[in-house]
């Protein structure tokens, strides 16, 4: 799967694992930012790897605020 910021691999940057979503709504959680991702492998928020890019949901928050 490909980062949706920087269109590198997206690659865990706890862990470096491939983040591939296991099931359907794993991957359309992808789509929705003000979700929050973790990382299936370590649990972790997701991060990636190349552009360091937090799948946390934060720039929806501070727009809010």
């Amino acid at each position: 799967m490909k980062c949706i910021y920087c269109n590198n691999p997206l690659v865990c940057e706890s862990c470096s694992v491939d983040y591939e979503p296991r099931t359907p709504e794993e991957y359309e959680t992808m789509a929705r930012a003000e979700v929050p991702v973790d990382c299936p492998e370590c649990e972790s928020r997701l991060v990636c790897h190349w552009c360091k890019t937090p799948y946390d949901a934060a720039e929806i928050e501070e727009g809010l605020a």
